[in-house]
């Protein structure tokens, strides 16, 4: 079980050395058909009735010895923890680390991380859900007239991210939030991790590829690791509770 406790100045430094680890080269693009991921174990669970307010970021470190995790209470204030991957801890974090902001802005981007060419596909749309009920003659010929008494039409807004026409997010009557169900690969990779609507953990590529992690469900914000070994994700546990999971990607 974790426990919330302030950041050690050890820690801390380490944090410090973190933002000034260079970014790592640029890879070929990925086939993620011969990639396996392992079987998630979990670090640590998430208490949001602790923690306070709704989940927004889920980021990884330069080195990948760290998870930045931040929830924002009564949407204006945020609340951010590390996560030390080595010791499993949570630990609060006084302010957002730099390298956090700068792994989510690439990880939530519409285009590939080196590859701007390659971007997202987004569709939106309104459809009309219940038709408008009507009185009056209209089945023996008669005029349309509408019933007041009843509910006029009622409309629902859907929007879709897909890459390469594989849907990797869809919202409906929803504010679609960047990165909530999808993380971009390693620079140049050209690929991204995924939550379906099932909740499943998926990989795809920009060939339309696609890997499946076998055996997860409940799965949101996943964040795969810049050197392209791990992917973190968020998976529901209770009614405001999630286990944070690392699955390890690896060559067939």
């Amino acid at each position: 079980m974790w426990k919330l406790v302030a950041l050690p100045s050890v820690a801390a430094m380490a944090l410090m050395l973190a933002t000034r680890v260079a970014a790592q080269a640029p890879l070929s693009p990925l086939n993620v058909s011969a990639l396996a991921v392992s079987q998630p174990q979990m670090i640590c669970e998430i208490d949001l009735a602790t923690l306070k307010g709704e989940l927004r970021r889920l980021s990884w470190s330069p080195d990948a010895a760290y998870l930045h995790l931040q929830t924002v209470e009564d949407r204006t204030i945020a609340h951010d923890f590390i996560i030390a991957l080595e010791d499993r801890e949570l630990s609060v974090a006084f302010g957002e680390p730099e390298w956090a902001a700068a792994y989510w802005a690439r990880k939530s981007d519409l285009a590939a991380p080196g590859l701007p060419s390659l971007k997202l596909e987004i569709t939106q749309a309104n459809r009309r859900t219940r038709p408008m009920p009507f009185t009056g003659g209209f089945a023996n010929g008669g005029a349309q007239t509408p019933d007041v008494k009843n509910s006029v039409d009622a409309y629902e807004a859907e929007v879709t991210l897909r890459l390469a026409g594989v849907e990797i997010g869809n919202w409906i009557n929803g504010a679609p939030l960047a990165g909530e169900t999808f993380g971009w690969g390693p620079t140049g990779s050209g690929a991204l991790t995924f939550v379906d609507r099932q909740g499943r953990l998926s990989l795809v590529d920009e060939r339309r590829r696609t890997q499946m992690a076998a055996g997860v469900k409940g799965a949101w914000m996943p964040a795969w690791s810049g050197d392209g070994a791990r992917i973190a994700f968020l998976q529901k546990s209770g009614r405001r509770r999630y286990r944070l999971m690392i699955a390890a990607v690896t060559a067939r």
